[in-house]
């Protein structure tokens, strides 16, 4: 399942994900038991703590919006735990090359308001999210800018040529939401989340507190046997805004929700319950946003600032002590394409003095309240961070007591989703505390190199790390995982450069009454139950 970050409903990456922002994340999981008996008829209800704002699945990059809309509009294909592609929209597909593929679709597919779904029409998705001018995150992470496809009605294939060579082709086209006619002809319809091709139809949105779907029973274009009459599939499904994590849990243990992100002190009471789990990792990871005449466009106070955190300890403040020091970006997805270390020996080590060696260096001297300046301009830095699974506020109200030690400002901001991506789109931010993870190393690229987002790109931070695009050009070539240990080098010279910092793996436990589901492949799993 994808998550990236979220943005002012066009602003950063839509796959790329924020798992601290919706329901089930990346990562592999076990239930912890079986359900009781399957039960028909019934509405799975999740928690999730921000509200979704726009549900066009082509516009919101929130994993939040993500995973609601997973239940809304269908994929070509569906990839399992282990990264193999199933049948979902499309029956069959082959790739040329890594930048030519062709899909079939099955055979009589509907849209959520009955019209047929004709090869033309993704052929036209894929179009318009190819095109700048249409400012979809989407663009240069499941589509590169400069693709065309072509389409093939009576034949049911819609074959796509990428703009630029893509080594994970079938899994980035085939990952992209399709939308009817209808929808890709009317925006409003998409941020209503109408002109599905999913397995459910909206029915109700009230947004700041819930969102609901309900099941197609003419559906049968599910990955691998999936259709809407087995037993126990939800015959609705909601989307619960609930942003206390204290509410989280008394509703869950009420029965009133499902499904629920539990981390940090509601824990324990709530697997004392011994329910139904699963689990995943989400990465932490801190960004800084290095545009023109920001403090972290300088790599020494970069390093400075990650010299002076005891990223260990805040990483187990985070986590509640549930987690474990990242290894890679990737560290917990599923699939994850390329395991790897590309962390270890890369993130400059806890050094107070010399962080303040490097400030007094740069020319950031210490004021009379103790914050260093420079030309009359303090080292300050805002700092946003989302609401999710885990200690996020004591992780950074630690990251502000270690940094004011060395002389630097933080002021937090605490953000839902919407907030985060109008502060990224808007280029209001110094600092953020993330969850990011995607599906291929491949769709990291745009939020780490081209233009940023006030240039009309969906680079995150400015970044601009030469080492990384030459890798990334070189990885790009070669097919699938093939690349692998150029795709982890690259990686690692993100880290090295201070342009990503991730630093600890967060188990985030996920529970459910009645209902048993897994993290992949989420909204094919779910089976309601008895108890």
């Amino acid at each position: 399942m994808k998550s990236i970050l979220a943005v002012a409903a066009t602003a950063v990456a839509a796959t790329v994900s924020l798992a601290a922002c919706g329901a089930a994340g990346p990562g592999n999981s076990s239930p912890s038991r079986t359900g009781s008996n399957l039960v028909n008829g019934a509405t799975f209800t999740y928690a999730t703590s921000t509200d979704l704002g726009t549900l066009d699945p082509y516009l919101s990059p929130m994993n939040a919006t993500s995973t609601f809309d997973s239940f809304l509009y269908g994929r070509l294909i569906s990839l399992d735990a282990q990264g193999n592609a199933q049948p979902q929209l499309a029956q069959t597909w082959s790739t040329a090359s890594t930048t030519k593929a062709t899909f079939t679709l099955r055979p009589g597919i509907t849209c959520s308001d009955g019209t047929p779904l004709k090869a033309g029409d993704v052929a036209a998705d894929i179009n318009f999210l190819a095109k700048p001018a249409n400012k979809s995150p989407l663009l240069g992470q499941s589509v590169q800018p400069g693709t065309t496809a072509t389409a093939d009605d009576a034949a049911g294939t819609i074959t796509v040529t990428s703009g630029k060579p893509e080594p994970f082709l079938v899994e980035a086209l085939g990952s992209i939401p399709i939308v009817c006619k209808a929808g890709l002809d009317d925006p409003k319809l998409r941020a209503e989340g109408k002109a599905g091709t999913g397995p459910y139809k909206i029915t109700e949105m009230v947004q700041g507190d819930h969102y609901t779907a309900e099941l197609r029973t003419d559906y049968t274009w599910g990955p691998g046997n999936w259709t809407s009459t087995q037993g126990g599939v939800p015959s609705k499904v909601t989307a619960r805004v609930v942003a206390n994590p204290t509410t989280t849990a008394n509703l869950l243990l009420a029965g009133q929700l499902n499904h629920a992100m539990v981390a940090g002190p509601e824990e324990r009471r709530v697997a004392a319950q011994k329910l139904f789990s699963v689990s995943y990792q989400s990465p932490a990871e801190i960004l800084f946003n290095q545009a023109g005449g920001r403090p972290a466009a300088d790599l020494a106070v970069r390093t400075a600032i990650v010299q002076a955190l005891d990223l260990p300890n805040i990483g187990k403040v985070l986590s509640a002590t549930k987690g474990e020091p990242l290894r890679q970006l990737f560290q917990g997805a599923t699939p994850n394409f390329c395991p790897g270390n590309t962390v270890e020996g890369n993130i400059p080590r806890t050094d107070v003095a010399a962080a303040q060696a490097a400030l007094d260096k740069a020319g950031w001297v210490a004021g009379p309240d103790g914050v260093r300046a420079k030309n009359g301009k303090q080292l300050s830095f805002d700092l946003i961070y989302l609401n999710g699974p885990g200690q996020p506020t004591a992780a950074v109200e630690l990251i502000q007591q270690q940094l004011k030690a060395i002389g630097v400002k933080l002021t937090p901001r605490l953000v839902d989703g919407p907030a985060a991506g109008n502060a990224i789109s808007n280029d209001n931010w110094d600092m953020f505390l993330a969850r990011l993870t995607v599906d291929t190393p491949y769709a990291f690229v745009p939020s780490f190199s081209g233009p940023s987002f006030p240039e009309g790109g969906q680079n995150f931070g400015s970044v601009r790390n030469i080492t990384y695009e030459g890798l990334v050009a070189k990885a790009a070539k070669l097919p699938g995982r093939t690349g692998c240990d150029t795709w982890n080098e690259a990686e690692s010279a993100l880290i090295k450069n201070v342009d990503i910092v991730p630093f600890y793996a967060v188990d985030t436990p996920i529970y459910g009454k009645g209902a048993t589901f897994s993290t992949a492949q989420f909204p094919w799993s779910i089976r309601m139950t008895a108890s």
